[in-house]
């Protein structure tokens, strides 16, 4: 069958929502598990190693899966990239070891960060078969794959906690059990599809790192705008306050997702229109993944309004009556969000890794100074405005690229 046709697209489509909703649902009942189990203070202690935890994870990932979706032309193997991941995943553990080491020394709040941290370096890991099935043209296999894994762990997770009331012992079982179904899973596919055998030639491995450091500094980035109003609340607010916030953020996570498994199959094909010269296919691409995001936020805005302040509450156990403006804030915040990653896929198609880090630059800038002004002194509602602050920046920034990225190039193919 034909990497491009209908039916194929289809199963991608297919796989790939089903992966992304598991995907955030896994995130949402786990913030919702622990919170309803263990209690909002144990729920914010959960929810800012999550956000560690996803920090880090980038590490794990140096945000090569984009460049290896769009490598169409097959620069580097599946070995090379396979190569450079298990080199990064194992800096990513260290790491996370080191700074709950320096952070927190031998408490239980440490423990729960590596532990927490490990369970991403599972989805840092596999995330590389992921990226070469899609290569590959079958995200149908790693939407299946990584739909099933997600399943399996999320459910031991939940009835881990719920047997044990224990938030190590839950993490450490689930680690156990999420190791087990990767190789489940994943594997098996992976091994029928291309040789499993990572290839560390020194100087591909590190061509291919240099290729992808700036998306890698720029996706750390991008993490750490939507963390660091969790980094204000963990240094100026109560981890009461973390936990509410973390349930508040869930429509904002919702529309992330929603026009990501809109968009994300079609990555691969806007590289395509990209190299042949079809410029209005590629533009096409985008516009249609930026009015996925628009319709996601219109529907979760509308819902956060009408039943979000109740349903939330009632799921997490806790009274949120008084949030509801901070909740509307972060919907908004979220599409930005969601705009901003639209935009940025299309400028890493046209790889301008180095205009993507200095937009990612200057909204750290923007968010750490919004962060230390407004948490403080606004509480949650300060860190929802220092959320939106990011992101409007953001994709003011990536449009503005973009924008002037393609006159540029229809200037240059237009005869004198």
């Amino acid at each position: 069958m034909p990497k491009g046709s209908g039916s194929q697209l289809k199963r991608d489509y297919i796989w790939n929502t089903a992966s992304s909703v598991m995907g955030a649902l896994s995130l949402v009942l786990l913030q919702f598990a622990v919170t309803r189990v263990l209690g909002l203070a144990l729920g914010g202690i959960f929810a800012f190693a999550l956000s560690l935890g996803q920090q880090f994870q980038m590490i794990g990932a140096f945000e090569v899966r984009p460049y290896q979706a769009t490598d169409v032309t097959g620069r580097f193997s599946f070995g090379s990239y396979y190569a450079l991941r298990i080199l990064t995943t194992t800096l990513m553990l260290v790491s996370i070891i080191g700074y709950a080491i320096v952070a927190g020394g031998p408490t239980s709040t440490a423990v729960v960060i590596v532990l927490v941290g490990v369970l991403r370096a599972f989805d840092a890991f596999e995330d590389v078969f992921y990226g070469e099935f899609q290569r590959l043209g079958r995200l149908d296999i790693a939407g299946r794959a990584l739909f099933l894994r997600t399943l399996v762990t999320t459910v031991t997770f939940v009835v881990s906690l719920v047997a044990s009331r224990d938030l190590v012992i839950t993490c450490a079982v689930t680690i156990v059990v999420s190791a087990a179904a990767l190789y489940v899973f994943v594997v098996p596919p992976a091994r029928a599809m291309f040789p499993l055998r990572p290839v560390f030639r020194t100087s591909t491995v590190r061509t291919l790192a240099l290729a992808c450091l700036p998306l890698f500094v720029a996706s750390f980035l991008a993490l750490y705008l939507s963390n660091a109003p969790r980094f204000g609340i963990e240094r100026f607010l109560s981890q009461e306050d973390q936990g509410i916030y973390a349930i508040l953020f869930v429509p904002a996570l919702a529309i992330n997702v929603l026009s990501l498994f809109i968009f994300r199959p079609l990555l691969t094909r806007m590289a395509t229109f990209w190299e042949s010269g079809d410029r209005p296919g590629f533009l096409r691409v985008i516009r249609g993944g930026i009015a996925g995001a628009f319709g996601a936020f219109v529907v979760t805005l509308v819902a956060a309004w009408a039943i979000g302040i109740p349903l939330l509450g009632a799921l997490a156990a806790a009274d949120l009556g008084p949030y509801r403006p901070e909740l509307l804030v972060l919907v908004g915040g979220g599409a930005l969000n969601a705009l901003g990653v639209i935009l940025y896929y299309a400028l890493v198609t046209l790889r301008l890794r180095r205009a993507v880090l200095g937009g990612y630059v200057l909204a750290s800038v923007v968010v750490t100074a919004l962060g230390w002004l407004l948490v403080p002194h606004l509480g949650i509602m300060g860190a929802g405005l220092t959320y939106v602050g990011a992101m409007l920046t953001l994709a003011l920034c990536f449009g503005i690229l973009l924008a002037l990225a393609v006159r540029r190039d229809v200037a240059g193919s237009t005869p004198a």
